[in-house]
């Protein structure tokens, strides 16, 4: 049997394997409708879909479920962040029958017919896998597509997102595609709140694997990023965010956080202070030195 083949025993467990998506909505119900067509065509048939609408101002749960007929639809009522999105969409499944992964989608994504049958695959192939990620196709700017890594590397002492050199594994994968085994959810938990939004799929990724549990990457790029579709590229918010995410993975994770905060921490402030942003600026400093 050639590497990688799946005997027919093996496919029939795949199949079997059931799946429930989750994919938070915040203002983007046209993304989220695209994303649910390309989930009702999945080859793999045993998934149940929940779109959680994530305090958005514009969608209401009613047109989310009339833009996704096949998706159940539940509403927080307020938006909580990407990770409190997620862990809104689990408690709603609370009482039932549990599934053997939840696959966390973003909503501006648009999935190939096999993309989960891909995931699913690289993960019954190890079962010491807490997640499988999977590189993804985005637009370049300039009318094609580019190759998007599957997670970034994040090495001491500085802990930057970086892209993977050629032939290096990341050291956490990305949220925007990410199927996560039952077992590994319900030892490591679930996303932390504190991330509201950012660094939150990193700091699942190095908790998973602080317990002796590793990350695996699906063969291709089955997903297609849009992008934009949670918060937009260029927003204050963006960096914001982002800002804090990455602090407070520091503060979680770094040997010696407020020396691994320094270089990133200063170029961001000196470029806010450039921009006049002082309100900013402040609140990166309060938010580090914060508890």
């Amino acid at each position: 049997m050639m590497p990688g083949m799946q005997t027919q025993d093996g496919i029939g467990q795949i199949q079997e394997r059931s799946v429930l998506v989750l994919v938070v909505n915040w203002n983007g119900a046209d993304m989220t409708r695209d994303c649910c067509a390309s989930l009702a065509a999945q080859t793999h048939r045993n998934l149940h879909v929940r779109v959680v609408d994530n305090g958005s101002t514009r969608d209401t749960v009613e047109a989310l479920r009339a833009a996704c007929p096949g998706a159940e639809v539940v509403g927080t009522g307020r938006n909580l962040g990407f990770a409190g999105g997620v862990n809104a969409g689990l408690r709603a499944g609370e009482g039932a029958a549990p599934f053997d992964y939840v696959w966390l989608l973003n909503n501006d994504t648009v999935c190939d017919p096999d993309a989960l049958g891909r995931l699913l695959s690289a993960a019954e192939a190890d079962r010491r896998l807490a997640a499988v990620g999977c590189a993804m196709r985005e637009a370049d700017g300039r009318g094609g597509e580019r190759r998007v890594a599957a997670g970034k590397r994040m090495r001491p002492p500085f802990y930057i997102p970086l892209e993977p050199r050629e032939g290096e594994s990341p050291d956490y994968l990305c949220g925007a595609s990410l199927l996560i085994r039952r077992e590994a959810l319900a030892e490591v938990g679930p996303l932390d709140e504190a991330f509201f939004f950012f660094f939150e799929d990193a700091d699942w990724s190095f908790r998973a694997v602080a317990k002796g549990w590793r990350l695996g990457i699906a063969a291709g790029e089955p997903v297609r990023h849009l992008g934009g579709g949670t918060i937009r590229r260029n927003s204050r918010n963006r960096s914001r965010f982002y800002r804090a995410g990455h602090v407070r993975f520091l503060r979680r994770h770094a040997r010696h956080p407020l020396l691994a905060a320094l270089p990133p921490f200063a170029y961001r402030l000196a470029a806010e202070i450039l921009r006049l942003e002082f309100a900013a600026a402040r609140g990166s400093v309060e938010g580090f030195v914060a508890r």
